[in-house]
């Protein structure tokens, strides 16, 4: 049984202005994914192809068209208000801007414990040793968490926003191109520290990016969107070199050397 799965999701929006023909735009088309427990699926695609969109149906932070979103095997709108709560708890996210998914009228102390106050009532003190673990998890001080959001580079800042994902241990993060926005040092240290945490805490990432190298790195199986479908799919990482869409291909091309040119 997966942790997470989607079954037959569609979805459009409408695009146009007021008073004109409001056309409806497919962004989602039959769209079938199942994310095992403690693997790392990568969604790979371009900017516009629907993978965001596909990350908030799986939050639920927007409803499909058609289609149904299973939790350990339970359909999210069947769930009781104690279940959907565990859900909730359960799924976190990541997103690309780190900036924008901050309050910066909070500091990063603050903001690390929005969740665990969201979902417990945990005494002042321990609340701080718990905010303070979880920067120090990421690699950041605990004197960080009097800082404004800031007072930190893009890379902290993201560090930060990983430290709250992962206060409440969830089993699930979405990762919605949480690292395409660093410089590729900063990108690398991320994803070690990604990778670090779900061997750690055994969680279930579902890691979207335009990005094959990354993904490459990180997965435990590939997924390829392209305009609304998903039109590859792996078992594993070995079963990608047959992967055979074009998008993929221009995508694994461009990041390959150049072949030599022959001497005859």
């Amino acid at each position: 049984m997966y942790l997470l799965e989607l079954k037959g999701i569609f979805k459009s929006y409408r695009r146009g202005g007021l008073f004109g023909t409001r056309e409806r735009i497919s962004v989602l088309k039959d769209i079938h994914l199942g994310l095992e427990e403690g693997a790392c699926v990568g969604l790979l695609g371009r900017s516009g192809c629907g993978k965001s969109t596909l990350g908030r149906i799986a939050l639920n932070l927007e409803p499909p068209d058609a289609g149904q979103v299973f939790y350990q095997g339970r359909r999210l709108e069947t769930l009781n208000r104690e279940a959907y709560r565990e859900y909730r708890r359960n799924a976190q996210v990541v997103f690309q801007n780190s900036q924008g998914a901050t309050n910066p009228r909070l500091t990063a102390g603050e903001i690390i414990a929005e969740p665990i106050l969201n979902f417990e009532n945990p005494e002042k003190k321990a609340l701080r040793r718990r905010v303070d673990e979880l920067l120090e998890r990421v690699g950041l001080a605990s004197a960080d968490a009097e800082k404004s959001p800031r007072q930190f580079s893009g890379g902290e800042l993201q560090r930060i926003c990983i430290a709250r994902a992962i206060a409440l241990s969830p089993r699930l993060i979405v990762l919605d191109e949480a690292v395409s926005s660093l410089d590729m040092l900063i990108q690398a240290r991320i994803i070690d520290l990604l990778l670090e945490l779900q061997r750690e805490l055994k969680m279930t990432y579902l890691f979207i990016s335009h990005d094959i190298r990354v993904l490459l790195k990180v997965s435990d199986r590939l997924v390829v969107m392209h305009d609304g479908r998903l039109v590859e799919q792996s078992l594993d990482m070995e079963a990608v070199d047959g992967f055979t869409h074009p998008m993929f291909t221009r995508l694994l091309e461009a990041i390959l050397p150049p072949t030599p040119a022959r001497v005859n």
